[in-house]
């Protein structure tokens, strides 16, 4: 806690994971940073706890104790960092603070992601069809092809569609999708080349 406080962050600490888990409210920000081995559970249970109360928050893990294989099954299962004990201190800030940077991020695309989806249920079955075609690259004369209709109504569908997602053209609607979904980029000729 002195260590975080000592550049500015602010630090809470907890006499055991139980009481920390007891304090937990969904949208937490931070980071969270627990030894191996503790009394009631151990930092790869607490974790699990954190996983299964769907909180953000990465966890750190510190141990005296490390061997490969739990650091493994530490970083498969999610885990922010393994840090030995004997850390050096400045080296552990920059562990906290790329932790921290992750949650802030993680916790900003998750806003993206409710707002996105509460635009998409003001869509209409065609504004979301012409959304799909414009994201895969279609030109307005394509799309109106595609799906049977006159340019002049597949260029409102768009018009509406930019209107309601508040996006200017097809490459701001490709980044907002790539945002929610980033797998949404890696289709289509740009990323086969």
């Amino acid at each position: 806690r002195r260590l975080c406080e000592s550049v500015g962050l602010s630090a809470r600490t907890y006499d055991s994971p139980t009481n920390f888990l007891a304090d937990l409210k969904p949208g937490n920000k931070g980071c969270v940073v627990a030894d191996l081995i503790m009394p009631e559970m151990t930092g790869l249970q607490l974790h699990a706890e954190l996983q299964q109360a769907n909180s953000e928050l990465p966890i750190i893990v510190l141990t005296g104790h490390a061997d490969a294989t739990t650091c493994r099954t530490a970083f498969r299962n999610g885990v922010f960092d393994y840090v030995e004990k004997g850390f050096n201190s400045h080296d552990l800030l920059v562990v906290i603070r790329a932790a921290i940077d992750q949650n802030a991020t993680r916790s900003k695309e998750g806003s993206i992601r409710r707002s996105f989806s509460k635009q998409l249920e003001v869509l209409s079955p065609r504004e979301r069809e012409a959304m799909a075609l414009l994201a895969d690259g279609l030109t307005l004369k394509q799309l109106a092809t595609e799906v049977d209709i006159s340019v002049q109504t597949a260029s409102k569908h768009r018009s509406s569609l930019f209107e309601k997602l508040g996006v200017g053209n097809e490459i701001e609607l490709l980044k907002l999708l790539i945002r929610i979904d980033p797998a949404h980029g890696q289709s289509g000729p740009a990323a086969a080349a």
